[in-house]
This record gives C-alpha cells, structure tokens and sequence, in this order.
C-alpha cells in the first residue's frame, strides 16, 4: 500500500518537474503573441452552443437490410472570466452535452417500428477557480467543481434517475500560469482536493421503484493542466485538460478492509480490490472545434479516464458483513482506461 501510493507520488511529482521546462520555451516562442490584458472588473464571457441531426428511414419493403436512425446530440462551452481586482482573478468554465439515439428495429413479422430513444452522450461540468494574482513565481488557487449527468441510465432493468450521481469537489493549492495569449494559454495547478459524492440506488428489482442515498467522500492529491491553442494555420480551436488525482483516503475503505477472503468470493470481487480505491486517477478531455460558415461548425470531443474504482460508489455491508450491493461494488470497477469520442457536425452559434 505505502510503496504503491509512494510511486503515485512520485509520478505526480517527476510529471509536473517535467512540465515547466517544456512549457517554458513554448512561452518564449509565444513572444510574436500578445499577452492579454483584462481589465478590472470587466466580465470576458464565452459561450459556444450547437445541435447536431442525423436521421435516416425505410420502407418495410426496404431489400437493403438498412435500419432507420435518428441520431441527435446538443452541446453548450462556456467560459466567463473577470479580474475582480488586481490580485484576484475569477474564472468559470461549464460544459453541458445531451444526446439520444432512435433506432428502427424489425419484428418478426417483417414489420418496421422505432424502439425507446437511447442516451447517446451525456455531461454536466462546471468549475470555478479563485487565483490570487500576486507576482509571485506561483499563485495561489482555490476551486469548486460539480459534475452529474442529466439522466443516469446505469439500471440494468430500464430504470432512470435524474441527475445521478452528484459530485462535488474542492480544492486549494498552487497555480502557475506560463502564458495567457488571447488564443494561447497553458495554466497549470497542483494541490490538495476534497471529494464527496452522492449516488441514489434502487432498493430492489421492478416494479418496485425505492431508492436509497448514500454519500462517499475522499480526499487527495491533484494535478490539472489546462491548455489552449489554435492548430492547423488557426483553423481549429484545442482545449485540453489533463488531471491526476492520487487519493490518500476513502470513506468506504474500512467496509472493503473488513472483507474476508470467502466474503470477496461470495461477491466476486477481486481479493485486492481495496487497494483500487486508493490507485491514481487520469483524466485527459481535448475539445476540437472549427468553424465551416459562421453557424455550421465541426466539434470532437475526446476523453480517456483510468479510474481503477468509482469512489462514487459506496460498499455496503449488511447484519452478517457481507456485500448488499455486490452488483453495483464490480460495475464501479474499470481495470482498463475509458475511452469516449464524440463528433459533431450541425449548427452551432458562438459568443464571444
């Protein structure tokens, strides 16, 4: 446990020392740049918000063996930045996405109908970050981050639940911004982060519909780095983000601790799934954008996450200490990293 968490460690560390030479000639080469400079008290908003339609039908005579679709996804990037004053600077970001699929199926008698839509994508994101401009070779920095999906479609018999899981997030520490360009920046922030989480799930099978919360909590190390530029002779707008996250501690820890070898079993669970809970986090989100016409745009949205076990959910135990929620406790296991790519091609309208 120690030695595992202790080469976490060092990799945040040997990671962000590896950073700042790198970023540094970027920063002198940025020179034909102009840095920017907000003025105090003034609002820098952006929004950037878009639908994207593909659709397709059939006859039912249709020989082909083609199936109709439609296909729809909405999306919504917003930054809003002000200098409160010359030491303090505000800054906001939110990234809301929702989409669904309808699928044309046929049944046995040769028949076309549409089945139930599906969620395709779907995304709340929102951070807002306190740093204090003082001069100094490093800032300091304070955040809150909450994320949720709209509708949470996890149940494997059909049941949804809005707005689940909730997750919140705080953290505090030091930021270095290497260079801030009116299309180029790169900021990058390490600190320690407090998270909690609150999942609802259903009591039991249908048609019963009861649902209980709980709520986890951990806390930890991270690493963000925020980039922004323009690529291809400015045609494409990059953001990226790539985050680290070692936690130190996890308030289901003791529940998994107090498994026996045949309770893991029974469960099947893997004996060492305790240590999953404390395993470092990546995160690595980039957004394309480029526009064809003034509101027809081009947008792909990449994500890959390694997250060995969903802190989100909570192991719980009943009277004889086994796993009440065995089902729930493997789904929260990811072994592999997760990969989501998502591109969009609609009418998209942009505030600058």
């Amino acid at each position: 446990m120690l030695s595992g968490r202790s080469a976490a460690l060092r990799l945040l560390l040997g990671l962000a020392v590896c950073l700042v030479p790198a970023a540094a000639p970027a920063q002198d080469d940025a020179g034909d740049g102009e840095k920017r400079e907000l003025v105090v008290g003034k609002w820098y908003p952006m929004l950037e918000t878009g639908l994207n339609l593909t659709q397709s039908a059939y006859s039912d005579n249709w020989a082909g063996g083609d199936k109709g679709s439609i296909v729809w996804t909405w999306i919504l990037n917003a930054t809003l930045e002000n200098q409160i004053d010359p030491k303090v600077n505000w800054y906001n970001m939110l990234k809301l996405a929702y989409g669904q699929t309808h699928q044309q199926s046929v049944d046995p008698e040769g028949e076309r109908r549409w089945d139930e839509p599906e969620k395709s994508t779907d995304l709340i994101d929102y951070e807002t970050i306190f740093r204090f401009t003082l001069g100094g070779f490093v800032d300091p920095f304070a955040s809150g981050r909450f994320e949720s999906q709209f509708q949470d479609a996890s149940d494997p018999f059909g049941r949804t639940l809005a707005l689940n899981p909730l997750k919140f997030k705080e953290s505090a520490g030091i930021a270095k911004m290497f260079f801030d360009e009116e299309d180029r920046s790169l900021l990058s922030r390490l600190g320690f982060s407090f998270r909690q989480s609150v999942r609802r799930q259903f009591e039991s099978d249908p048609p019963e519909d009861a649902t209980t919360s709980e709520t986890a909590n951990d806390g930890g190390i991270e690493w963000i780095t925020d980039f922004k530029t323009r690529i291809l002779n400015d045609r494409v707008a990059w953001t990226s983000k790539l985050g680290f996250y070692q936690p130190l501690f996890y308030s289901g820890k003791d529940e998994l601790e107090d498994l026996t070898d045949s309770q893991l079993a029974a469960a099947r669970l893997p004996d060492d799934v305790v240590d999953y809970t404390t395993t470092v986090d990546i995160d690595w989100e980039n957004i394309f954008t480029t526009q064809i016409t003034e509101v027809i745009s081009v947008n792909l949205y990449t994500r890959w996450v390694y997250d060995k076990y969903e802190n989100s959910v909570l192991p719980l135990l009943d009277d004889a200490g086994d796993v009440s929620n065995p089902g729930a406790v493997r789904g929260a296991i990811r072994k592999a990293g997760q990969f989501k790519q998502t591109l969009a091609i609609g009418i998209t309208y942009r505030l600058l």
